[in-house]
């Protein structure tokens, strides 16, 4: 049996998928200030671990296809891509806000953020959205070194997911106590369960599809077990709520993600929309919080347009996105390409592919030496 691929064919799903991850953040942020709304909007603080779920998937996929269709993975070259996708955009909205905190309350740059490490502090002194990044960033950087105990011979054992997944959760078990500072909820390794959960998705789809599929099947009462979980862990609370509400959460949001991904029927008008939220996502993100900032401060110096204040955010939100999309995301992604394009991707480097028969399926291996 033949991998699938798991994302050039369900585009729309996953951007579906982006576009709803990005608008509960932006929800959050932008009804934060409002008590009488929080109750509400303070669950669309879980865009983030949607996000994650998302990019376990995504970034497993380019890691498993690779290794598929060349035997092994370049490691640097998978660490280029990945920064040079990540971190231009990061580093401008990084420069961006601590000029702004520079000039309104003289705060002094911190160069732990050029080592992602601000999500470790107990309080970020500013750009807080930054915390996920270093999640993400750590999972890039770890992840496939650990990936490489396991040549393309080899299938990879359930354990060693699992093993990988008992980790976020474990941790917080062990140190759940009355301190709500952010490190308790930003900590790399106390938020890695989407990224886990995704990669080993993305895993199967790849190079077990015959299970994937049958995941598929049960997608639906997992997204019902999901739900049942999460309330049952808000009436217990307590050190139980913290320790595994994470995992629950990236198993309810990997079962919609498997649910999505596995079905024909996205509506191409559902898709029209979702894709330019989806497109601008990464730069929705790292720019939502001045826009939202803005727009609170423009309220309260015309209290007048309270009224209108959710359509002024959005407005706001949309076009700081935008700018910094076609500014600085979109220019990055294509010196990335020239820079350091796909293995494959590039006329001069392209490998011959054949079929191999291993162990019962078609697994793809180049005849020449692989492309640096």
């Amino acid at each position: 049996m033949t991998s699938v691929s798991i994302d050039r064919t369900r585009k729309g799903s996953l951007d579906l998928l982006r576009a709803i991850a990005i608008l509960m953040v932006v929800v959050y942020h932008s009804a934060h200030t409002m008590p009488s709304l929080r109750s509400v909007t303070n669950y669309g603080e879980y865009g983030v671990d949607l996000f994650f779920v998302l990019s376990g998937w995504l970034v497993g996929g380019l890691y498993w296809r690779e290794r598929a269709s060349f035997v092994s993975v370049n490691i640097v070259g998978f660490w280029i891509r990945r920064w040079l996708r990540t971190l231009p955009p990061y580093f401008v909205a990084l420069l961006l806000s601590w000029l702004a905190v520079r000039i309104m309350r003289n705060e002094p740059f911190d160069f732990g953020y050029l080592a992602f490490i601000q999500n470790y502090y107990r309080q970020p002194p500013f750009f807080l959205v930054s915390w996920s990044l270093c999640v993400e960033e750590h999972f890039y950087l770890l992840t496939p070194l650990l990936l490489l105990a396991w040549p393309q011979s080899r299938k990879i054992n359930d354990m060693w997911f699992i093993l990988l997944l008992v980790t976020a959760p474990l941790s917080r078990f062990a140190i759940y106590n009355d301190d709500y500072s952010l490190y308790f909820r930003t900590a790399s390794h106390l938020r890695m369960d989407g990224l886990i959960l995704g990669l080993w998705l993305s895993y199967l789809a790849v190079e077990e599809p015959e299970r994937f599929h049958r995941l598929a099947s049960a997608s639906p009462y997992g997204v019902l077990a999901g739900l049942v979980g999460l309330v049952c862990l808000v009436l217990t609370g307590g050190r139980a709520e913290y320790a595994l509400w994470g995992i629950v959460l990236a198993l309810f949001f990997s079962a919609v993600l498997v649910y999505l991904v596995s079905r024909q029927d996205i509506s191409a008008a559902v898709t029209r929309v979702a894709s330019p939220i989806a497109l601008a996502s990464y730069s929705a993100y790292l720019t939502h919080a001045w826009a939202v900032y803005v727009a609170l401060k423009l309220v309260e110096r015309q209290p007048s347009l309270g009224a209108i204040y959710f359509p002024i955010a959005f407005l706001l939100v949309a076009s700081f996105s935008i700018l910094f999309y076609f500014g600085i995301e979109r220019p990055s992604i294509a010196f990335r390409d020239r820079l350091w394009p796909r293995r494959g991707d590039a006329p001069a480097q392209r490998a011959r592919v054949t079929e191999t028969p291993v162990k019962g399926k078609v697994a793809l291996a180049a005849n020449t030496n692989p492309p640096a």
